[in-house]
């Protein structure tokens, strides 16, 4: 990996007050954040004014859209994925079974195929020696595993040509490409980028040149890697850590960042203090999320 950054982009605070909001998501004008402590999904519009979408039984971790606007949630423990329209919430698909252990970020491709990741470990109460991360790809109704072998895989997100899955690996501090085949099934990953201590990228989303922002949670900012593995752009959040980003505004150049002092369930719903962010960018949205 080449660093060619420098820090010179500065964030500006959209809207605070969160217990900890995860998965940005660019939706019809607005930011739709995951509250995974307050189990909820808000929209958050570019003036910050906050309305919830819908309140949920057990903590959310991610959401996504299928073509026909239909949202899909993902439950951190619940061992489901939801679907939420018409103001209904049902269950999507059911997980059960299949891991013990948290599930994480999804992303829905242009067939409405949908790739979820499960976290191979429960933190902090079910951390096993050897973690071993899947993904896995529903449709159907079922899922199944179509790659593993991961050190926590976290954040997913689509290439603007829809050819390659991209894998946030927590805890081997890497980006992976894995090429889709025409069936959803997953290739042989490429490395993308490896990342020193402390920086364990979490969520990412890509813009429209193939390179992928990282929201690199314990190294405190935001980057962004280029195809070839060079780091152009370093974002600060200062004390917080880098939970996740997307790209949005009307002309798909605003990242949107979200951050949180703490990721501990009972501090952060008494701290109350995880934000959305927006710093202006060079290159605009592509791919999916």
């Amino acid at each position: 990996m080449t660093d060619g950054a420098t820090s010179v982009r500065r964030l500006e605070k959209v809207a605070d007050g969160f217990a900890m909001v995860e998965g940005p998501r660019w939706r019809d004008g607005a930011i739709v954040v995951t509250d995974i402590h307050d189990q909820s999904i808000n929209r958050v519009d570019e003036n910050g004014c906050v309305t919830t979408i819908v309140e949920l039984d057990e903590p959310p971790i991610s959401t996504d859209f299928r073509s026909d606007g239909t949202m899909l949630i993902s439950s951190l423990t619940g061992q489901r994925v939801w679907q939420f329209t018409d103001g209904r919430l049902t269950t999507y698909v059911d997980l059960d079974g299949l891991s013990e252990y948290d599930w994480g970020d999804i992303v829905v491709d242009d067939l409405d195929r949908v790739y979820i990741a499960n976290q191979g470990i429960s933190y902090p109460h079910n951390m096993p020696e050897r973690i071993d991360s899947s993904i896995y790809l529903i449709e159907d109704g079922a899922a199944r595993v179509v790659a593993s072998g991961f050190l926590y895989a976290n954040g997913l997100a689509i290439s603007p040509d829809g050819g390659s899955l991209v894998v946030a690996e927590s805890f081997g501090h890497r980006l992976w490409h894995l090429p889709i085949h025409d069936d959803g099934t997953l290739g042989a990953r490429k490395m993308l980028a490896e990342f020193g201590d402390p920086h364990r990228p979490d969520g990412i989303c890509c813009d429209a040149q193939g390179a992928v922002w990282s929201a690199n949670a314990t190294g405190r900012e935001v980057l962004r890697c280029t195809p070839d593995g060079t780091v152009t752009d370093r974002v600060s959040t200062g004390p917080d850590l880098a939970i996740g980003c997307i790209l949005g505004g009307v002309d798909g150049c605003d990242l949107y960042v979200t951050t949180a002092p703490t990721p501990v369930r009972d501090e952060a719903r008494r701290l109350r203090a995880s934000a959305l962010w927006r710093v202006r960018v060079d290159v605009p949205a592509g791919g999916r999320p």
